[in-house]
């Protein structure tokens, strides 16, 4: 098999940056219909009427309220408080749970969008990496010199550049920090 020429080691880098850019486009009209289907999630209006099983339920919850309502201004007049003044008792049917309350919606909203952001970073991250791995395949292939081979090859990676995080070391950290914090290093005796 040939090495690849110049010409088509450049062509290569061209496309896969295109590549890249139209990527990273899709990842962004991604988190738009992914947000834009989310408001339709949280603006979804359930009639009790479109179910049988809550048209059902709605209606023996009418027929209580009204009897319990009919007891109250029984109860009222009774006490002798006049009618319009007399304590109120209904039923009604939330045709969005909760997200019908504007509060909730909102809440909803910055936290799904959090999430779709968080989301398209990743995506982008992955994007980039992935572009970056095959211009380096590229380049690599018209790599002839040993020491140009070699240094591709001791580039560091982001695993040597943020290592994982020890626990022992964080809590000696700590440790340390706490002894610094009370001066010489050790606790102070009252005398």
């Amino acid at each position: 098999m040939n090495a690849m020429t110049k010409g088509e080691r450049e062509d290569l880098i061209r496309l896969i940056k295109q590549r890249e850019k139209v990527a990273k486009t899709a990842a962004e009209q991604r988190s738009a219909a992914m947000l834009a289907e989310f408001e339709q999630q949280v603006s979804a209006v359930h009639a009790f009427n479109t179910n049988e099983v809550w048209r059902a339920a709605v209606e023996v919850a009418q027929q209580a309220a009204k009897e319990a309502m009919e007891k109250v201004a029984a109860e009222a007049d009774k006490l002798g408080i006049p009618k319009e003044f007399q304590p109120q008792l209904g039923f009604s049917w939330a045709r969005r749970g909760e997200n019908e309350y504007q509060g909730r919606r909102a809440e909803l909203r910055r936290v799904a969008k959090a999430e779709i952001d968080a989301l398209e970073k990743v995506a982008r991250v992955q994007i980039e990496q992935a572009s970056v791995q095959a211009q380096t395949e590229v380049i690599a292939h018209g790599l002839s010199s040993t020491a140009a081979i070699e240094f591709l090859r001791s580039m560091p990676g982001i695993d040597t550049m943020m290592p994982a995080l020890d626990i022992t070391a964080i809590q000696a950290k700590l440790a340390d920090r706490a002894r610094q914090s009370r001066g010489y290093g050790g606790p102070h005796l009252i005398e």
